[in-house]
C-alpha cells in the first residue's frame, strides 16, 4: 500500500466535508486486485471511490477517463448498487489520476466496465457492510436485524439512521476482504436507464474539455509537421512569424511515434489566433526526403504482390492446404480498405509545465498514468513530481492514448519556460496519424456438394500496429482481430503478411475488427449465394454449437421477421462479429432514394453480458454505427506521399440525412459485462455492403465506397 505524502493528505482531506469512508482497492505485487482499507487518521477517512459526509452528501468517484463512452455514470452505477444509494442522489466526480489508489485507469478496447465490474461490486459491498455494523453497534442489535436501504440503515423494528450520521464510526472499522454481494435478481439500477450527469454540463456549456484548459502565464502553440511523413524541415522564415502581433516565440521541435523522431515548427504566442496568424507566415519549406512517390496505388500494387506469398499462419483448424490441392467448387475474392483517421471533435490538444525538477499535465488524455510515466521517465522527474489532470475529452477512438503531443508540448514549455498550451490544426490532426491501417484480405474457400464449406483460407496483409520497426519481419496474431473462427468450419486457416512502411499506424476504433470483418463477413455471404442459401440460415447452420451466437441469430431472424421476406425495392444483408467478448449481429436494411442506395434501417441485436446501463449500451451502438457507415463513405488517400483529405471538405462525417434509423435489442444476460463500444462499427460495412448485392447483385470489395458504387 502506497504512504502518502503530507501534500497528498491534505489534498484528500480538503475533499472530505463532515466524515468521509474509506474503502480501497489496490493493485497486488502479482498484478491482481484486492480489498485494503486505507483509512486516514483523525475520525475522518477517504475512499478513492466513495465519500459520504455528515450532511449524508454522497459522492462517487469515477476514475475511468470519460470521452463519451459513458464510464461517467456507469462506474458509480456499480458502486451504487451494491452501497444501496440512489444515483439520482448522489454526486458523480472523476477521481483523481492514481494507479497506485486506481490501478490503471486507461480506457481503451471497450475493457472499464468489463474489468471493474466485480471490483467496483465489493467496493460498493464493503462501504454497505461496514454502515450496517456501524448501526447495528449504535443500536446494541445483531447485525443481521439491519438492512441498508435509500441511503439509510433500518432496523426491522422501524429505528432508522443515514448514513451521514454512521460514517465515523464505520469508517474506523476495518474493511471486510470479501463482503456478501447482493443477489443480481435484487439489482434496482444496474440493468436499468439512467440519465447521465455528464450530459447536462456538456449542453450547457460548462464541461471542461482539454481544449478549454487555461493556466497562468501559458503560451499557446500552433504547429506545422512535413505533409510528406518522415520529412525533414528545409527552411522557414522567423523572422516573418516574429513580426505577427501577439507572436513570443518560434521553436523547432519533436515528437516520437512508434520510435521514430518527427520534425516540426511551432509558433508560440499570446493566444492561440496570434500563434495560428504566425504558423501562415513562417513560409516553411519541406523536403521529402524521397518519399514522395509513395500513394495508395503504389501501396496497395505491393500489397497484391506481397499476397502472392504464403505469409505466417495465424490461426488454423484442420488441413485446409490439403483440401485446396484436391481441387472443388474453389470461391476467391479480395477486399481493401483504405487508412482511416481518427478525427475526433476535439482535435490534438495538451497543456504541460515543465520545471527543473517537475512537470503538470492538463488536458484530454485515454492514458492518465501513461502520461506520467512518459514525463517522468523522458525527463528523469520523480513520478511523484508528475501532477496530471484529465478532463472530459472530445472522442478519442484510441488516438488519446498515446503522448506524442504532449512530448512537444513539454519540449516546448522547457524552451520557452512556461506552462504551454498547444493544439494542432485540424489539417495536422487529419494528415499527421497515426492512422488506422489499410489493408487487402485475400479469402477464398471450397465448397462441398451439400453447399457447406469444407475449407476456408482468409490471408490478411497490412501492417501490424506493435511490429512498425526492427527486423522482424513475420505477422503477429494482432492482425488477424475480427476474423470469426467460432463458425464450426472443418479446415480453416488465417494467414497473415506483414507489410512494413513508414507511414504510422495505431490504435483505431475497434482495430482490426474494423477492417477484417468487411471481408470475412462478406465472403461468407458470397459463400451462402454460391451454396444457393439464405445468408443468415447460412451462419446459422455454422453456429449451431455456439451458444450465444445461436441465440443472437435466432432472435434477429424473430426480430426482424426474416423469414416473412423483404419488403419490395430493399435489399437487406447481415453480418456479425465478437469484439471486447460482446458479441454482435446485425441487419442492414437498404433502399433506392432520389437514385442512390442508402441504409434506411439498422437492426442489432446484442449480447453483452450484464448491461450496466442500456441507455448508455444503445448510444454506444449507435455511434459506433455512425462512426463506422462514415468509414464506408470515407477514407484517406496518400499522393505524392501526403494525405489528400486534409480537412472535413474532403473527408466528410456523415451528416443527418445519411443516417439510417438505428435500432437496438440488447438480449439479457447473467453472465460476466462485455465491452459494447467497438462491435457495431465492424458490422455496419459488411451488412452494408451484403444488402447492395440483394437489392443490385453488385458486389463491393473496395472501400470507401464510390458514388459509382452506390447508384441505384
Amino acid at each position: 500500500m502506497k504512504k502518502i505524502n503530507r501534500r497528498e493528505f491534505i489534498q484528500l482531506s480538503a475533499l472530505a466535508s463532515g466524515g468521509l469512508l474509506v474503502i480501497g482497492v489496490a493493485p497486488s505485487e502479482g498484478g491482481e486486485q484486492k480489498i485494503v482499507n486505507l483509512s486516514a487518521n483523525g475520525g475522518q477517512s477517504l475512499n478513492q471511490f466513495i465519500s459520504i459526509g455528515a450532511d449524508n452528501h454522497v459522492i462517487l468517484y469515477n476514475h475511468r477517463p470519460e470521452m463519451g463512452q459513458g464510464t461517467f455514470e456507469s462506474m458509480p452505477m456499480i458502486l451504487a448498487e451494491e452501497l444501496e444509494v440512489d444515483i439520482n442522489n448522489v454526486e458523480i466526480r472523476p477521481s483523481e489520476a492514481n494507479e497506485s489508489l486506481y490501478g490503471s485507469q486507461m480506457v481503451v478496447g471497450s475493457r472499464s466496465v468489463q474489468s471493474e465490474f466485480m471490483i467496483l461490486r465489493k467496493m460498493g459491498a464493503a462501504a454497505r457492510t461496514m454502515l450496517v455494523a456501524a448501526a447495528a453497534q449504535k443500536w446494541s442489535v445483531p447485525e443481521t436485524e439491519c438492512a441498508a436501504k435509500a441511503g439509510m440503515v433500518v432496523h426491522e423494528s422501524g429505528m432508522q439512521v443515514t448514513y451521514g450520521e454512521l460514517v465515523e464510526v464505520a469508517s474506523k472499522m476495518k474493511a471486510p476482504e470479501n463482503p456478501k454481494l447482493k443477489d443480481p435478481k435484487s439489482f434496482t439500477i444496474i440493468g436499468r436507464s439512467t440519465r447521465r450527469q455528464d450530459i447536462p454540463v456538456k449542453t450547457n456549456g460548462k464541461a471542461i474539455f482539454g481544449i478549454d484548459v487555461k493556466v497562468p502565464g501559458m503560451k499557446y502553440a500552433c504547429i506545422e509537421h512535413c505533409p510528406v511523413w518522415l520529412g525533414k524541415i528545409g527552411s522557414y522564415d522567423k523572422n516573418a512569424a516574429l513580426k505577427v502581433s501577439g507572436v513570443t516565440h518560434v521553436e523547432v521541435t519533436q515528437r516520437t511515434v512508434w520510435g521514430r523522431k518527427v520534425d516540426a515548427v511551432a509558433v508560440l504566442g499570446d493566444n492561440y489566433w496570434s500563434a495560428m496568424q504566425g504558423k501562415k507566415a513562417l513560409n516553411i519549406q519541406w523536403d521529402a526526403n524521397g518519399l514522395d512517390g509513395i500513394s495508395s496505388a503504389t501501396i496497395m500494387s505491393q500489397f497484391r504482390e506481397e499476397a502472392k506469398k504464403p505469409g505466417e499462419i495465424l490461426h488454423s483448424v484442420g488441413d485446409a492446404e490439403s483440401v485446396f490441392q484436391k481441387g472443388g467448387t474453389l470461391v476467391e475474392a479480395s477486399y481493401e480498405l483504405p487508412y482511416q483517421a481518427h478525427v475526433p471533435m476535439e482535435p490534438m490538444n495538451v497543456v504541460v509545465n515543465m520545471t527543473e525538477n517537475a512537470a503538470e499535465f492538463w488536458g484530454s488524455t485515454q492514458h492518465p498514468n501513461g502520461v506520467r510515466t512518459f514525463l517522468s521517465t523522458k525527463y528523469g522527474i520523480p513520478r511523484e513530481n508528475v501532477r496530471i489532470n484529465y478532463t472530459f475529452m472530445g472522442g478519442g477512438f484510441g488516438r488519446r492514448s498515446m503522448t506524442d503531443v504532449v512530448e512537444e508540448a513539454a519540449d516546448l514549455s522547457l524552451k520557452v519556460n512556461a506552462p504551454v498550451k498547444l493544439i494542432w490544426p485540424r489539417e495536422e490532426d487529419q494528415t499527421q496519424g497515426p492512422f488506422r491501417n489499410c489493408s487487402l484480405n485475400v479469402c477464398r474457400a471450397v465448397l462441398n456438394g451439400d453447399g457447406s464449406i469444407e475449407a476456408l483460407e482468409h490471408k490478411i496483409v497490412t501492417q501490424e500496429i506493435n511490429n512498425q520497426t526492427g527486423d522482424n519481419n513475420k505477422a503477429g496474431r494482432q492482425i488477424m482481430g475480427g476474423v470469426t473462427t467460432e463458425y464450426q468450419i472443418p479446415n480453416m486457416t488465417v494467414r497473415g503478411v506483414l507489410q512494413k512502411l513508414h507511414i504510422p499506424i495505431s490504435y483505431w476504433r475497434a482495430v482490426y475488427h474494423s477492417t477484417n470483418p468487411f471481408a470475412h463477413e462478406s465472403f461468407i455471404d458470397e459463400l451462402s449465394v454460391k451454396a444457393g442459401k439464405d445468408p443468415l440460415e447460412f451462419r446459422m447452420s455454422m453456429m449451431q454449437n455456439h451458444e450465444r451466437y445461436n441465440r443472437l441469430l435466432n432472435e434477429t431472424m424473430r426480430i426482424t421477421n426474416w423469414k416473412s421476406g423483404k419488403k419490395p425495392g430493399t435489399g437487406r444483408g447481415v453480418a456479425l462479429v465478437e469484439r471486447s467478448g460482446a458479441h454482435f449481429v446485425m441487419v442492414v436494411e437498404v433502399q433506392k432514394k432520389e437514385g442512390m442506395i442508402r441504409p434506411v434501417k439498422v437492426t442489432t441485436v446484442i449480447d453483452v453480458g450484464t448491461c450496466v446501463n442500456p441507455d448508455t449500451v444503445k448510444a454506444q451502438v449507435e455511434g459506433s454505427v455512425i462512426m463506422g457507415l462514415g468509414a464506408v463513405y470515407a477514407g484517406l488517400t496518400v499522393n505524392n506521399g501526403r494525405i489528400t483529405e486534409q480537412n472535413f471538405d474532403r473527408y466528410p462525417i456523415l451528416k443527418f440525412n445519411q443516417c439510417p434509423e438505428i435500432e437496438t435489442h440488447i438480449l439479457e444476460s447473467t453472465g460476466a459485462p462485455d465491452g459494447a463500444g467497438e462491435a457495431g462499427l465492424p458490422t455496419i460495412a459488411p451488412a452494408f455492403a451484403n444488402a447492395i448485392f440483394d437489392l443490385t447483385g453488385r458486389r463491393i470489395r473496395r472501400l470507401p465506397m464510390t458514388q459509382e458504387d452506390l447508384k441505384a
